[in-house]
């Protein structure tokens, strides 16, 4: 393994230097951008804004398209900002700051005391500086969106979205107070803001569903067919070609939760087709989930107080052979369930009282020596 000799300090002129590079050609970009934008080039090629057509042509992202054009724009009436870009002084983000700041207002004094703020600083300062017009309010409302895509494997989602700042401190409010108090793993492990946010807006999404009669295949013990490429599984590795019926690929993870809760079909394929079914396996008999569920009173793991989407789980995973044997099953609270268990890899121990479950890290076998 290679192993770079130089020392932080060189690494870190390095990045700044590369940073200083990068400002520059940013720069040069611009004044493309401010020419092509005065043709209205975008709408030569069809493109109904400057923003998608640059978006498209340099193959980034939205809001960096947006950043470019916006700096294009505003650089040539602030011309002190865009000689800091361009002699590699500030970064572009910092540019795209400090014309934000400017456009909203700031003297000259201002905008160049906030670079000793960070970018959140700056644009802070912005926020307070800004004012709102009637027409601009109108073109936030215009401009909301949120957009929900698979990544081209299937094997992950992408959201990204823009609101309203009343509608969004809505949604911000709803997520915060959907948070569960309880996020401690063993070992002092918590989940990020992010993280908790990304798992209460999946809960909330999940709540809907269930006052539509739509549990999704993932909590009340619905039925869902599952396709197993033969030719791709690899069982040494833990590895898993598995499709839903209608829906994406998941791993071992997805695979062990969907027989938890619900009743699954498994068609396994060959060379694209279906080579063997299996019955579909049975999910907990009601009267087995309602028994299990008034013994138990609520989340059984240890310190837990939630009751939100309380679910049965087979302590013994059924690709193990575990079954619906009430001693077999627990109930959990569906952050400890769906999250701490099936996602983060976590167990019950066995061993544990009933109702002051543990949760364990899986063991991790040393591999054989050779």
């Amino acid at each position: 393994m290679f192993w770079s000799t130089r020392s932080v300090a060189e690494m870190r002129d390095e990045l700044v230097e590369l940073e200083a590079e990068i400002s520059h050609l940013r720069c040069r970009q611009d004044v493309l951008v401010n020419e092509l934008d005065k043709v209205n080039a975008a709408a030569g090629d069809g493109y109904c804004s400057s923003v998608d057509w640059l978006s498209a042509q340099l193959d980034v992202d939205r809001a960096t398209a947006a950043d470019l054009v916006y700096a294009a724009r505003w650089s040539k009436r602030h011309r002190p900002i865009e000689g800091l870009l361009a002699d590699g002084v500030i970064s572009f983000d910092r540019t795209v700051a400090m014309l934000r700041l400017a456009v909203a207002g700031a003297d000259a004094a201002v905008v160049e005391q906030s670079r000793r703020l960070d970018l959140a600083g700056v644009n802070r300062l912005t926020g307070r500086l800004r004012r709102v017009s009637r027409r601009g309010e109108r073109q936030v409302f215009v401009d909301r969106y949120v957009s929900i895509l698979p990544t081209l494997d299937e094997t992950s989602w992408h959201l990204s979205g823009q609101l309203p700042p009343v509608d969004g401190k809505i949604v911000e409010q709803a997520l915060h107070a959907r948070a569960d108090d309880l996020r401690g793993l063993p070992g002092g492990e918590t989940c990020t803001r992010a993280q908790r946010q990304a798992d209460d807006l999946v809960a909330m999404a999940q709540d809907s569903l269930d006052r539509q009669g739509d549990t999704g295949g993932s909590s009340c013990g619905s039925s869902v067919s599952i396709f197993v490429d033969l030719d791709e599984a690899d069982g040494t590795s833990g590895e898993l070609g598995v499709a839903l019926e209608y829906g994406p690929r998941v791993g071992p993870a997805a695979l062990e939760e969907l027989l938890c809760t619900g009743s699954v079909q498994i068609i396994g394929l060959s060379l694209g087709r279906p080579v063997i079914t299996s019955t579909a396996s049975g999910a907990i008999p009601p009267a087995v989930r309602r028994f299990v569920a008034h013994r138990d009173g609520g989340c059984v793991i240890a310190g837990c107080t939630s009751r939100y989407r309380l679910q049965p789980h087979h302590i013994i995973h059924r690709t193990d052979g575990g079954s619906h044997d009430p001693d077999n099953l627990a109930t959990l609270c569906w952050f400890h369930h769906h999250i701490a268990i099936h996602y983060h890899g976590l167990h019950i121990d066995p061993e544990s009282p009933p109702l002051q479950r543990r949760l364990m890290r899986p063991r991790i076998h040393a591999p054989p020596q050779t």
